[in-house]
């Protein structure tokens, strides 16, 4: 059987300010602007910046220190404005080395409370570093502003700066050097700890050994950095005695200097008197703290917390830092009610008042129920199971029990996590009112989400019907909404009461866009979109703008306007970007990796979306299931260009990640196991393949039941496979199951109906049944035509595969003319040197044999041969280039040595494949009989 291109069944299926030189923050004055008209290096001082540096564009100067100077620049790669520090040239390999020990510490590090590091380097001889870049102003500033915070707020932001250290100290890490002017307040109020200049892995070892006699070292203030070869490095007025000393430093040492600078923001001073560090180490030996200042109102409780973390000794401070903040957060959370805090004093009486308001609260919380009906009670349920069971689908009875639980436990869920919520603000008061507000808001949306779903559910038709498992499966997770550090990131509502109630409004509207098009409703998901992306217009709400064109631009993609949906998702992912809207702009980057790379057949574009996606998804504030949809949509994209270690690894790892975050027998991972399978099918392993589209099958009968119409994904790619290995047979039945069930789901002219009648074709032309074959093809070709366009790749596809039959048939003239506009077809949409051009090239060159012109088909069998050797393919399709081309060259006696080359290589790739080959064996080996060098 000849070979035929296989792709996986998809479809309906499917600082301001601080003068520290460390900053990132980019608020600050511009400085002295990059001189594109002198070369780099010539001027003293600060020397003048180059307007490029490696492939960033340096755009201005953010601060400038003993070391070197922090250029704020634009990387042009992952179009992104970043902060690069940059050492001086006259520095020591010792201190160049400490800017690469920073880098490598803070690209360990993942978290929205610290700075994020992208990349160390080398450009034209200077060491730098590329880093994010902060909108905000250093803790120091914030801290020294009129009128000064109060103790409250000080806690709270600096809870926030000790999660980003503990973070540090969880990848064995220790910053060494904590102190305000290295702690950031970004645009958005979050606390962000940079310059892990001086930290080290805590097993590395106790640090240099203090040279006492060094007069720069006892002459050093507090609040000097000493960096001098053989001296501690830190800064000492935020230092512990074990590093004053020289020893070996722990997280412990960081708690040491967290105190200091939070004592310092509440107290409006240090907590250890001195201007030298022989002085503060004997304060600190000797335990004296200041006293508090006149008139504070700094409570007891706080300055008993910070003592314990000034101790001199490590062994007597917080156990971590985890329990210090711990101890801060409860400081600081709301109170219960002073009558209640009152206690025994106030007798019986108080007591029995404080066990009715617990009571009270406690019935309060436990009202979340109620807040379902109208969403998900016994009369929607009623609803939606006449509505699925009156369709009378096959496949109907089993849908609806394994959505019904889904919808219980879905709305279980969330009751228990509201009731949780409300509980651990108002009766436990673990919780404040700001987080319980952010853990509601995002209740709320899921309620929404719930409520769509089932509206959508309740007017089933044979479409929906088939994705309602789908759509139950994919309601936003719960997870999200225990993530506090997520939802606090999360961009603001509007201040006007009335605006941020509109925005909701629409928001929720949105949700109802989202589940239709999980049931296939494109149209009516792009008007839905649309009428939000108006109306926020007309609000003025960037935000819901941003969210309004995504949407749009995905309804786009379901009803097959890809260019159209394109210019969306780009606007989308711009507004995105501007806003800071991370989530947002991650989904809409992986969407335009699919969207370009895959759908329009662009793997270039694609991938360069596909990357950035992939870098985002892995920001502390997007869910681990992103990364695994960014790495599986560059692998799709790979997979196209024919790079297929590439797409392996890159689906592999999606792979990974879903069983983690799903568990094995979810549906998303099935899709990856039947990728992958194809992906091995192509380099012709094909029992590994089978295995794998073995597995994912029973996964999808198992989710959805025997005839839903997602059982029809890996029927067709298991066909596939049992199709090269020989079982014609099998493979046929399986086919034909899966035409059956999506004719009977999508109707006779979905586009997705073109993939099963294409591949039921390529059976029945191995069984020599040709009639039936051509009229198949020709039916996929015509579909794929009508629905997806004249140009689109899988009409490409379909026209080669009519080609070949009609090859078979002898009708040659119109064979050639298939093959030719298939290959007119991939070289726009795939360019000159894809290896899947190699199909309609094979199906010229055959045709040209056929009518006795050897030296036209040389020409495209040669051609083809090199694509394919230059790509990533099976080898089948090797075996199959190189016959081609042997019985080409044939005719000309000078190349009969090379062809009988070529008929060996061919007839050792098919005796090595696992079977399903013999009558391409046979073939090879009766033509090298015939065909023998005098």
């Amino acid at each position: 059987m000849g070979s035929s291109r296989d792709r996986p069944a998809e479809g309906s299926g499917s600082t301001s300010g601080s003068t520290n030189e460390e900053s990132t923050v980019a608020s600050r004055g511009p400085g002295p602007e990059p001189r594109l008209d002198e070369p780099w290096g010539t001027r003293a001082a600060d020397e003048l910046r180059p307007p490029m540096l490696g492939r960033y564009l340096v755009l201005g100067t953010l601060g400038q220190g003993a070391m070197g100077t922090v250029l704020e620049a634009f990387d042009r790669t992952l179009d992104r404005r970043v902060a690069i520090k940059v050492l001086r040239h006259d520095l020591s390999e010792r201190r160049r080395a400490r800017l690469m020990r920073e880098a490598q510490a803070l690209a360990k590090l993942s978290h929205p409370n610290v700075v994020q590091v992208y990349e160390a380097g080398d450009a034209d001889g200077r060491a730098f570093v590329a880093m994010e870049l902060v909108q905000g102003q250093s803790l120091r500033e914030w801290m020294d502003r009129q009128p000064r915070p109060s103790w409250r707020e000080c806690v709270e932001v600096y809870l926030q700066a000790g999660e980003g250290l503990a973070a540090a100290h969880a990848e064995g890490l220790v910053h060494r050097d904590f102190k305000p002017s290295n702690a950031v307040l970004d645009e958005r109020g979050r606390a962000r700890v940079l310059d892990f200049g001086l930290a080290r892995h805590a097993e590395d070892g106790p640090a240099s050994r203090l040279v006492t006699a060094d007069p720069e070292a006892e002459a050093a203030t507090p609040d000097s950095e000493l960096t001098k070869a053989g001296s501690v490095l830190g800064t000492p007025a935020y230092m512990p005695l074990e590093q004053m000393q020289g020893e070996e430093v722990d997280p412990r040492s960081d708690q040491f200097g967290f105190c200091v600078a939070l004592y310092e923001a509440v107290y409006g001073e240090r907590p250890f008197a001195g201007k030298s560090m022989a002085a503060l180490m004997v304060a600190i030996v000797a335990g004296k703290v200041r006293p508090p200042p006149k008139g504070s109102t700094v409570p007891q409780a706080l300055r008993k917390i910070l003592l314990r973390g000034l101790a001199a000794k490590p062994d007597d401070r917080w156990p971590s830092m985890d329990e210090l903040l711990a101890r801060l957060r409860a400081l600081v959370a709301p109170r219960r009610r002073a009558w209640l805090a009152l206690g025994v004093f106030g007798g019986l009486g108080l007591v029995g008042l404080g066990i009715a308001y617990q009571a009270e609260v406690g019935e309060r919380c436990e009202g979340a129920r109620a807040r379902l009906d109208g969403v998900w009670d016994d009369a929607r349920r009623t609803a939606v199971r006449d509505a699925i069971l009156g369709l009378g689908l096959s496949y109907g009875p089993g849908t609806w029990e394994r959505i019904e639980p889904r919808l219980d436990d879905y709305a279980a869920a969330w009751v228990a996590m509201h009731t949780e919520t409300c509980e651990a603000t108002n009766l436990r008061r673990e919780q404040s009112p700001e987080v319980m507000d952010l853990r509601m808001a995002c209740l709320h949306r899921r309620r929404v989400a719930l409520r769509e779903a089932v509206e959508v559910l309740m007017e089933a038709d044979a479409t929906r019907v088939a994705k309602a498992v789908d759509l139950v499966a994919g309601l936003p997770g719960l997870a999200r909404c225990e993530d506090v550090h997520a939802l606090r990131t999360a961009l603001p509502p509007p201040e006007d009461p009335e605006v941020a109630a509109q925005v909701q409004d629409q928001r929720d509207a949105l949700q109802r866009a989202a589940m239709l098009r999980w049931t296939n409703d494109a149209d009516e998901a792009f008007a839905v979109a649309d009428a939000v992306r108006q109306r926020a217009e007309a609000l003025g709400h960037a935000p819901l703008v941003a969210e309004a064109l995504f949407h749009r631009g995905k309804a786009r993609v379901g009803q097959g306007e890809y260019p159209e949906a394109e210019q969306d998702l780009e606007r989308a992912q711009a507004l995105a970007a501007e806003l800071g809207y991370d989530t947002l702009e991650a989904d809409a980057e992986i969407e335009l990796t699919r969207v370009v790379g895959y759908l329009q057949a662009r793997p270039e574009p694609g991938l360069w979306w596909g990357r950035i996606a992939l870098a985002r998804s892995r920001g502390p504030e997007i869910e681990p299931v992103v990364e695994a949809m960014a790495l599986a949509t560059i692998g799709d994209v790979l997979g196209t260009e024919g790079r297929l270690e590439d797409a392996l690894d890159h689906h592999r790892r999606s792979l990974a990640i879903s069983e983690q975050v799903l568990g094995p027998h979810d549906p998303g991972v099935a899709h990856s196991l039947y990728v992958i399978g194809s992906l091995l099918q192509r380099q012709g392993k094909l029992d590994e393949a089978l295995a794998l589209h073995r597995r994912a099958l029973a996964i999808f009968e198992d989710a959805f039941g025997p005839d839903h119409p997602q059982v029809a994904i890996p029927l067709l790619n298991l066909g596939k496979v049992l199709r090269e290995q020989g079982e014609l047979d099998e493979a046929l039945a399986l086919h034909r199951r899966a035409l059956a069930i999506w004719e009977a789901a999508l109707g006779p002219t979905h586009h997705d109906l073109g993939i099963p009648l294409h591949e039921l074709a390529n059976v029945l032309l191995d069984e020599g049944e040709l009639d039936e074959a051509l009229a198949l093809h020709r039916r996929a070709l015509a579909i794929w035509e009508a629905t997806l366009g004249p140009t689109h790749i899988n009409v490409a596809y379909g026209l080669d595969a009519t080609g070949r039959v009609l090859r078979a048939q002898g009708e040659l003239d119109e064979a050639r003319a298939h093959h030719q506009r298939a290959l007119t077809l991939e070289h726009d949409a795939l360019g000159a040197d894809h290896p899947n051009l190699a199909y309609p090239l094979l199906g010229l060159a055959e045709v040209a044999l056929a009518q006795g012109d050897p030296e036209t088909a040389r020409v495209h069998a040669e051609r083809a041969l090199a694509l394919r050797e230059a790509g990533e393919v099976s080898p089948v399709e090797l075996a199959e280039a190189r016959f081609t081309l042997a019985r080409a060259q044939w005719p000309a006696p000078a190349l009969r040595p090379r062809a009988r080359v070529l008929a060996q290589q061919a007839r050792d790739a098919y005796a090595e494949i696992e079977g399903g080959h013999e009558d391409e064996l046979a073939a090879v080996e009766a033509w090298r009989l015939e065909h023998v060098l005098e």
